[in-house]
């Protein structure tokens, strides 16, 4: 008796689904039927708009029509790649289809067939070309597919079989829980779960996905915000150590060097209103480039400790973490504050007696990156975590480290900082468990920053006066994209992409061969990248050639040029952080975005017109999407599989959608929202990506 499938069903249960394919489904996350139905297509190709060969746009991707001319001859290129070639025709205009690593076609082809051809479209010297596209025989009263699903792969994934795999799943679609009760999609106007699985898998034409991506996408918003509020409230509960203001004794703000800025003070006095309380803070600073975030938090670990309480200061990078290190030692050294360091570059012996420390309370703060995160890493009374750069973490990491307060029956108070402005529509979305705290307000003497944009034809002119600065006493950043010409996963499309090891070597050799120089890059061992940063930052090498390692945190004042080649390829934000590095002393500074492209790039004019990070982010966001406004940091927190938060009008709705539905998750057609609300939250707390 057949075995009937559920949503529950394991994968391996499907016809044609074996070991092999098992375990690559289980890259991408699925493991059954119900994952299956959730997987959701990444594109659409539209062959059922088929054109005439004379109306396809030179580099389109079109479907054609044509009719096989000539028998198809074989052979094989210079590289070693075996093709055939074949001519075909249509009533407009002749085509040349060369296929390549599909010999199984070749006995297919037969002349005066007609044929359905899906690709791009070169017009060359010999009239229109096609290589490798898609070929379906067209076979009179056997329609083919107008609109075809393009599924995200792991190696060994095909298209078709996916797409096959999931046909025979699609009927269990409609068995799919309900998420959205039927009130809040007609006041939205979406479709119910199943209609719109079916839409997203088996589309009849392009415009019939539109409406079901806009279900899952509003669906899956909606879902995130509610987990972030949950997540918010559910501090209304728990209890936190209160930590008063100290009865005697200066602050060490009174013997800092320099005044704080209003922004600052004001973010001061909220936090300290928020440590008093009995409940745990969760607050985030978030501020430009240069706005004083440490000062601020250090001024919360202060009151920490002066409480009798253990402080936490997170890093994303060790050569971040040992910059704060040494920053609070000099802060705190007048008031004996014991604080350690705990990073992978620390030794082996050294880290264990500093997990010996806190767990007696012989330390006070504990500065470090995510080896703080290790379940051996023990506190004798956690009052305060601080993360730094927020997106570097995220949700579930500030869950796992509250949670190494209570064993003493309190929860820590938690504040997480983020140097990447973040435009305010969306602060509700991505922050919406956090207090915000603006500083957007800079200190004085902050030098402004010369910002142009050059082409490589200037290269000449820029590496003069790099050397100029240099002997002036200043020094300077050059920034790759790169590592290394062989980096995994980086386009290998012919063009100059600078890579930091060769690039080092060329100007070590070349222009600068007087000049001491050094390279840091990620993949450098962290000693090494640690002795490489201090080197810089004492003078003691002029010019660092660098990869965005140097993106946060890093200070040398004296450094005041920076070159940032092959500028196109990174975001505004991303830019605007790394020329944050530079302008920190009494220097002029200068920097130069190197354009590669060829061609015009008015996303670089943004960058050197402004200089204030929230403005440069809204800008970001309109014309490259939060996947490329956050980067690689993305992944994790912001992996949102459906929804854009570059979609403003759809994150506007669905925070007036929380509002509404907050009120009702009690009533039985709320059930399953809620739940799938929890849902997330506990994948948060069990260290699972939200998604």
């Amino acid at each position: 008796m057949p075995y009937e499938l559920t949503l529950d069903s394991p994968l391996s249960f499907v016809r044609g689904v074996g070991e092999t394919r098992l375990q690559q489904f289980a890259k991408r996350g699925v493991r059954t039927v119900g994952d299956l139905l959730t997987y959701y297509p990444r594109a659409y190709e539209d062959r059922g708009n088929v054109l005439p060969l004379r109306d396809c746009a030179d580099g389109g991707i079109h479907a054609v029509e044509v009719v096989c001319t000539n028998k198809p001859v074989a052979g094989r290129a210079r590289s070693g790649l075996e093709y055939f070639r074949f001519c075909a025709k249509d009533d407009t205009e002749l085509l040349t289809v060369t296929v390549f690593n599909r010999r199984f076609l070749l006995s297919q082809m037969v002349v005066g067939r007609r044929y359905r051809l899906y690709g791009r479209v070169s017009m060359g010297l010999c009239g229109a070309e096609m290589v490798s596209p898609e070929i379906e025989p067209v076979v009179p009263g056997k329609p083919l597919e107008a609109v075809l699903p393009v599924y995200p792969l792991c190696d060994g994934l095909t298209q078709n079989f996916v797409r096959k795999v999931v046909q025979n799943c699609l009927p269990l679609c409609e068995k799919l829980p309900e998420l959205l009760p039927e009130d809040v999609r007609e006041k939205y106007e979406l479709l119910p779960r199943g209609e719109t699985i079916r839409r997203l898998h088996a589309p009849r034409t392009v415009e019939e996905t539109v409406q079901a991506k806009r279900t899952v996408a509003f669906t899956e918003l909606l879902c995130f915000q509610l987990a972030l509020r949950r997540m918010r409230h559910a501090k209304d509960g728990a209890s936190a150590p209160p930590l008063p203001p100290p009865e005697e004794g200066g602050s060490f703000l009174e013997r800092l060097p320099f005044p704080l800025t209003g922004a600052q003070e004001q973010a001061i006095r909220e936090i300290f209103a928020d440590l008093e309380k009995p409940v745990p803070m969760t607050r985030l600073v978030q501020g430009d480039v240069g706005s004083g975030k440490t000062v601020v938090a250090a001024a919360a670990i202060e009151r920490c400790v002066r409480n009798g309480k253990q402080a936490v200061l997170l890093a994303p990078t060790e050569i971040l973490a040992e910059q704060h290190f040494k920053k609070l030692v000099e802060w705190f050294r007048p008031a004996s504050v014991r604080i350690a360091l705990l990073t992978s570059a620390v030794p082996k012996k050294w880290k264990e007696t500093v997990k010996s420390s806190l767990a007696a309370g012989d330390a006070d703060v504990v500065v470090g990156t995510h080896a703080v995160l290790q379940e051996d890493v023990r506190f004798a009374s956690l009052g305060l975590v601080v993360t730094d750069e927020q997106h570097r973490f995220g949700v579930r990491q500030r869950a796992a480290l509250l949670g190494r307060g209570e064993q003493t029956g309190l929860r820590p108070h938690m504040l997480v900082l983020s140097a990447t402005p973040i435009p305010r529509s969306l602060s509700l979305i991505l922050y919406g468990d956090l207090d915000v705290t603006l500083l957007r307000e800079l200190p004085p003497g902050r030098q402004p920053i010369q910002t142009m944009v050059l082409l490589p034809k200037d290269r000449t002119r820029i590496y003069a006066s790099i050397r100029r600065q240099i002997l002036l006493g200043g020094q300077a950043y050059i920034i790759c994209p790169l590592v290394s010409d062989d980096a995994d996963g980086e386009p290998k499309d012919g063009a100059d992409f600078k890579a930091a090891e060769r690039y080092f070597s060329e100007l070590r050799r070349g222009v600068f061969s007087d000049i001491p120089m050094g390279l840091l890059h990620g993949k450098m061992p962290p000693l090494r990248k640690a002795e490489v940063m201090r080197e810089f930052a004492a003078g003691k090498t002029k010019v660092l050639v660098a990869t965005t390692v140097v993106e946060v945190g890093v200070d040398v004042p004296n450094a005041n040029v920076m070159l940032i080649e092959n500028a196109e390829r990174f975001g505004l934000s991303q830019l605007h952080q790394l020329r944050g590095r530079i302008g920190r002393g009494k220097r002029a500074s200068y920097c130069v975005l190197l354009n590669s492209s060829g061609g015009p790039c008015e996303r670089l004019n943004v960058l050197a017109n402004s200089s204030d990070g929230f403005q440069i982010a809204e800008e970001d966001l309109k014309q490259r999407g939060p996947g490329d406004f956050f980067g690689d940091r993305q992944s994790g927190e912001f992996a949102l599989r459906a929804a854009s938060l570059a979609d403003l009008p759809l994150v506007k709705q669905t925070a007036e959608a929380v509002g509404e539905v907050l009120t009702k998750l009690g009533e039985p057609d709320y059930r399953a929202l809620s739940d799938e609300a929890d849902a997330i939250v506990r994948r948060a707390g069990d260290g699972k990506t939200i998604n």
